[in-house]
C-alpha cells in the first residue's frame, strides 16, 4: 500500500495522535461541504426543472417549430398554404422529429350572452384538426374535454382558458357569440365552450383558444366552394343552370362537363331525359394583360343532377318568364313547367378549403435537438417556406430562462468558495495538530511532497465525504418533492404551482466534479505550509 495513503488513513481513524482539536472543525467543515453541495445540486435541479416547466407550457401552445409562408402577414392572421406538401413525408422520418401537425390562426372576440350587461375579451383562435397532438391541453384541463375535429364536418365547440371563463362568467357548455374580423366586417359564429383549460401562464391563458381549423378556412374563404341551380328564370326560350362560387379572388373561371376553362357562369338546355351536368370552378390570377392567367386556387367540383318527367318538353318562351319550384329537402328542388316537372338533387365535394392550412407545427423529441432540427427542416422545405423555432417566437421568455443560468453560476460559485475556505480552515487545522508527527517523519527522511500528499489525502475524502452527503440530501428532497409537492409557489407570480425539481443526471455529476476538483486543487496552497516546517522545532512540539 502507498505509505502516504497508509498514513492518511491511520489519522483520519485518530490513531496516530490523541490530540482532538481538530475533529469539531473538521466536523464544521464536512457540514459546510454538505450543504454547499446540496444548494448546489438543489438549485440546478430547480432551475433545469423550472426552465423545462415553463419550456413546455410555451412549447404545448406554439410548438417546437413553424412551418409557414414565407410571405406571410406578421400578424395573428394565418396566410393559407396548401396542406399537402412534398417535404412532409422527409421531415416526420428525420428521428429528432416526434409529430407534425396543421394549424391556422385567426384573431376574434368574444362576447357574453344574455340581458347582463355584455362583457367582451379578444382572443387568437389557434384552428386544429384531427392530426393535432392534444396531450399538453390534456394536462392542463381543468373542466370538460378536448373537441374532436375532422375535414369532414365544421364543429362548432371551442376550448378556453379558465381566465377568458372567469372573466366573461362563462360556463362548460355555453354558447358563446364570437366576432371574427374581416375586411367586409366583423362574422359573427355561436360557439359552444367544450372545456376549460389553465396552465398559469396567464398572458398565454388569456391570449389562446383553440376551435375548428374548418371554421378559419370558411371565414378566410380558403379554396373554392362551387354550388349548381337551375334558376328560376328562362334565357333565350331555354332553362339556365348558373354557377355559384365563393371563396378565392372572385376571379373565376368555369369548366362546363369537362371543357376548357371560361369565363361563362351560366348555361342554357332543355333537358329531354335524365341527366348531370358537372362543374369545375377556381380563380385564376395574372401579372399582365400578356401573361397566361395562372390558376390559384385548388379547384372545387359540383354536379347537378337532373330528373325530367318522361313527356317533358321545354316551354320557357318568355324570356321573363318564370318557373316555380318546391324545395323538396336542402339540396333537391322541383322545377314546375306548366304541369312537366325538373328535378334537380346538387351534390358537392364541400369546396376545396379542406386542402388548405395556416402551417405545420413540428413536436421535436428533445428541446435540446431545437436548432439542429430547425436547419434539417430548412434543407427539406423551399424558398417559399420559413421555419422559426419557438425561441424566436417567444424571445423575451426565453432570454429570461436564460438568465436564470447565471443565478445558478453565481450560487454554485459562491458555495464553492465557501466549501474552499471550509476545507482550508480544516486543513490549516490539522497541519498545526500533527506538527510533531510532521517533524518525525522529515526526521525519517519523508520528502515535503510526500508528507503533503499525505494532507492531501486526507483532505480529498473529508471532501469526498460532504459531498457524499450533501448528494444523497438532495435526492432524498427531490423524491421527496416530486411524489409529494411539499414545497409550492403563487401561480399567479411563478407560473407554476408547485416548485418543479428534475435530475439532470449528467449536469448533477458535473457539478460534483467540478466542485470536488476546485476545491482539492484549492488545498494544495495551504499543504505548503508544510515546507516551511523545520524538523527539529516540530518534533519538540506541543
Amino acid at each position: 500500500m502507498n505509505t502516504e495513503l497508509y498514513i492518511a488513513k491511520r489519522m483520519l481513524k485518530g490513531k496516530s495522535s490523541n490530540k482532538k482539536i481538530s475533529r469539531p472543525i473538521v466536523s464544521l467543515a464536512i457540514i459546510g461541504i454538505t450543504l454547499g453541495i446540496a444548494v448546489m445540486l438543489l438549485s440546478v435541479s430547480i432551475a433545469t426543472g423550472f426552465q423545462k416547466e415553463i419550456r413546455d407550457k410555451v412549447i404545448g401552445f406554439g410548438s417546437h417549430i413553424q412551418i409557414t409562408p414565407e410571405f406571410g402577414n406578421l400578424s395573428f392572421e394565418s396566410t393559407p398554404m396548401l396542406a399537402d406538401q412534398p417535404f412532409l413525408k422527409d421531415i416526420s422520418n428525420e428521428k429528432k422529429v416526434q409529430h407534425i401537425q396543421n394549424f391556422a390562426y385567426k384573431p376574434a372576440i368574444i362576447q357574453t350572452r344574455g340581458d347582463q350587461k355584455k362583457e367582451i375579451q379578444g382572443v387568437i383562435f389557434k384552428g386544429i384538426t384531427q392530426d393535432f397532438d392534444p396531450s399538453f391541453f390534456q394536462k392542463n384541463l381543468v373542466f370538460g374535454k378536448i373537441p374532436i375535429y375532422t375535414n369532414e364536418t365544421i364543429n362548432d365547440s371551442i376550448l378556453i382558458s379558465r381566465y377568458v371563463a372567469k372573466k366573461l362568467k362563462l360556463e362548460l357548455n355555453e354558447k358563446v357569440t364570437t366576432y371574427f374580423v374581416k375586411e367586409a366586417g366583423p362574422k359573427q359564429r355561436n360557439l359552444i365552450i367544450a372545456g376549460i383549460y389553465e396552465t398559469g401562464m396567464e398572458d398565454f391563458d388569456k391570449q389562446f383558444a383553440i376551435i375548428d381549423i374548418n371554421h378559419i378556412r370558411k371565414l378566410n374563404n380558403w379554396g373554392i366552394t362551387a354550388n349548381l341551380f337551375l334558376k328560376d328564370a328562362c334565357r333565350n326560350g331555354f332553362p339556365v343552370i348558373e354557377a355559384q362560387v365563393v371563396g378565392g379572388n372572385e376571379n373565376y373561371r368555369y369548366s362546363w362537363n369537362g371543357s376548357s376553362y371560361s369565363d361563362e357562369y351560366e348555361i342554357i338546355l332543355c333537358p329531354i331525359r335524365d341527366t348531370t351536368i358537372q362543374l369545375i370552378a377556381t380563380d385564376f390570377q395574372s401579372y399582365s394583360y400578356l401573361d397566361q392567367p395562372e390558376q390559384k386556387s385548388v379547384a372545387d367540383t359540383a354536379w347537378l343532377s337532373i330528373k325530367v318527367d318522361s313527356a317533358f318538353s321545354c316551354d320557357c318562351s318568355s324570356s321573363d318568364m318564370g318557373i316555380d319550384f318546391d324545395v323538396v329537402d336542402e339540396n333537391t328542388l322541383k322545377y314546375n313547367f306548366k304541369g312537366n316537372t325538373i328535378t334537380t338533387t346538387l351534390k358537392t365535394s364541400g369546396g376545396s378549403a379542406k386542402y388548405y392550412t395556416g402551417g405545420f407545427e413540428v413536436l421535436l423529441k428533445n428541446y435540446s435537438d431545437l436548432f439542429v432540427a430547425k436547419d434539417l427542416i430548412k434543407k427539406h422545405t423551399t424558398r417559399e417556406f420559413s421555419a422559426s423555432a419557438i425561441t424566436e417566437r417567444n424571445e423575451e421568455i426565453f432570454n429570461w430562462l436564460n438568465m436564470l443560468d447565471l443565478n445558478v453560476y453565481i450560487i454554485i460559485g459562491l458555495m464553492i468558495l465557501v466549501a474552499i475556505i471550509n476545507m482550508t480552515s480544516a486543513l490549516l487545522v490539522i497541519i498545526l495538530e500533527r506538527t510533531q508527527m510532521i517533524g518525525i517523519l522529515k526526521a525519517l527522511g519523508q520528502g515535503n511532497w510526500s508528507i503533503r500528499k499525505i494532507f492531501l489525502y486526507n483532505g480529498g475524502y473529508l471532501i469526498t465525504k460532504g459531498m457524499l452527503y450533501g448528494n444523497i440530501v438532495t435526492i432524498g428532497m427531490i423524491v421527496l418533492q416530486n411524489q409529494f409537492h411539499i414545497l409550492t409557489l403563487p401561480q399567479a407570480n411563478y407560473y407554476v404551482s408547485i416548485v418543479p425539481m428534475a435530475f439532470p443526471f449528467t449536469t448533477l455529476i458535473l457539478v460534483d466534479a467540478c466542485a470536488f476538483v476546485t476545491c482539492f486543487i484549492a488545498l494544495v496552497l495551504p499543504s505548503y505550509m508544510i515546507t516551511r516546517i523545520s524538523p527539529v522545532k516540530a518534533i519538540k512540539f506541543e
